[in-house]
């Protein structure tokens, strides 16, 4: 049965990974494009007003995505009346949109783009909705084919819309939204989701039985968007557009852990419910996992950060290159980030949304009030400084209340010389000490030592998992029988 978690796991992870680590590679391919058409005040309007979609998309879904994975994973017969129940839902929350967007247009740098940010946030929800669908199908390939698929339309639609019309601010975003468009058309197409529309099987039981689980999570979806977002709101205001523009570029070289690693999450959350729903402890097999995922983080983690000046300087054009200088307070933080979230899969699996949102709320108040001292003293340093803060105080919180539910190991002790070896890392570099290259890679040396054998014994207990499920060992697992047979039944569409 080990054997099966782990072959499963390691591969849903390489298919999503194919589609998903192709897809983020378009950060890099981008950042060249945006830092040389877009100026950095141009750039900070841009990312404003993609960041206020993220904080608009749970208000106006509802924070039903999650909901529509949760409840179509593993109940086959209620899929169509989940799918229409979510789809409803978000027309439902574009209505609320449109009524509000009087309001939305009194905001400064964002009035003159409601109707892109109103087109943003749908786009953006359904295609979120239609990839949750299609996870709680256990339709991986699918799933990994909209990101390659997405990423193409992204490509092509920035290099038309910025090269070719020079439309600036506005072809950023419009790029992104037909990129979405596209990404839906195929699933649509690709997953046969029309035919899971079926608006006579939306019963009151699943309305409520959704939004009680969701519902929780539109406030707990905002804190994290505090503690994302809104140091560039503050550098915006209280410094100005073009800061916030060198900042948003820092944001993307480390950001692409997150985006990595949130593959794997992905498929993290459906082995925990499938284990949920096989009634098994997990305790033993979420230890190895996490101390092999928290591993990696750092290892990657220092690697970004000894290179983080040659990356901005292959990557960021003209007055974007100075964004290396928060790089790697901002990898620390999406370390921890990564860290977190991987935890915090357990209240999903678990239907604990108000321990997510106890979580975030802390992370929300760390930021907002570290972001006001900092920024205030120190500019966009401080707030690169107040998120990396942030996180690792929600690692904390998120640990010691998810403990309760999953008896797992911290070890502690090794998570606090990693932290405090990359800290000391990024101290040196951002100093620019004489020889802080030399000290950074003697740094990254010790990350590697530290973490070097842990990742090792995790792939090879997957690798090994992996190779005694091909030759059958557990060829006689009723549950993973069970599984296939849903999967043969037409759920791999």
């Amino acid at each position: 049965m080990a054997e099966n978690k782990y072959k499963t796991l390691l591969k849903n992870s390489s298919i999503l990974g194919i589609g998903e680590v192709l897809s983020k590679l378009l950060v890099f391919i981008l950042l060249p494009l945006y830092s040389s058409v877009l100026t950095t005040g141009e750039y900070g309007i841009a990312t404003l007003v993609a960041d206020s979609s993220n904080l608009l998309f749970p208000i106006v879904t509802f924070g039903v995505s999650q909901a529509v994975f949760r409840f179509s994973y593993g109940r086959k017969k209620d899929r169509p009346a989940v799918f229409t129940a979510g789809l409803e839902m978000l027309f439902a929350g574009m209505a609320v949109f449109i009524i509000c967007s009087p309001l939305i247009k009194m905001i400064p740098r964002i009035s003159d783009y409601v109707l892109l940010l109103g087109m943003y946030v749908f786009m953006f929800a359904l295609n979120t909705l239609c990839g949750s669908f299609l996870r709680g199908m256990n339709a991986v390939k699918p799933f990994a084919i909209k990101g390659i698929i997405c990423t193409a339309a992204n490509l092509l639609f920035n290099i038309l819309f910025l090269l070719v019309f020079k439309l600036g601010v506005t072809g950023y975003l419009l790029a992104n939204i037909c990129g979405d468009f596209v990404a839906v058309l195929y699933m649509v197409w690709g997953g046969d989701l029309l035919d899971y529309i079926e608006p006579r099987q939306v019963t009151k039981k699943i309305f409520i039985e959704m939004l009680r689980f969701s519902v929780p999570l539109i406030p707990t979806t905002i804190c994290w968007w505090i503690v994302n977002m809104s140091d560039r709101y503050m550098i915006t205001y209280m410094v100005n557009e073009s800061a916030n523009g060198v900042y948003a570029a820092a944001y993307k070289i480390p950001n692409i852990m997150i985006t990595v690693t949130g593959i794997f999450i992905n498929v993290w959350q459906m082995s925990l419910v499938n284990e949920e729903n096989k009634g098994e402890k997990w305790g033993e097999f979420f230890t190895r996992i996490f101390d092999g995922f928290k591993s990696v983080m750092f290892v990657v983690g220092t690697i970004i950060i000894l290179g983080c000046r040659l990356a901005a300087r292959i990557l960021l054009r003209n007055d974007f290159y100075e964004a290396w200088q928060y790089m790697p307070y901002l990898t620390v933080a999406c370390i921890f980030e990564g860290i977190t979230s991987f935890i915090a899969v357990i209240y999903i699996v678990k239907k604990k949304s108000v321990n997510s949102l106890i979580c975030a709320l802390s992370g929300a108040a760390v930021n907002l009030i570290l972001n006001f001292i900092l920024i205030n003293a120190i500019d966009a340093m401080g707030a690169a400084i107040a998120t990396m803060l942030s996180y690792i105080a929600v690692y904390f919180v998120t640990t010691y209340r998810s403990r309760a539910l999953v008896n797992y190991k911290v070890n502690l002790p090794v998570t606090a010389a990693n932290t405090a070896l990359l800290l000391v890392q990024g101290i040196l570099t951002v100093s620019e000490v004489k020889l802080d290259i030399l000290f950074s890679a003697l740094i990254a040396a010790a990350v590697l030592v530290i973490n070097g054998r842990q990742v090792y014994t995790t792939v090879r207990e997957i690798l090994k998992g992996r190779r005694r499920a091909a030759a059958g060992v557990s060829d006689g697992d009723e549950t993973g029988k069970e599984l296939t047979n849903e999967q043969d039944s037409g759920d791999n569409v």
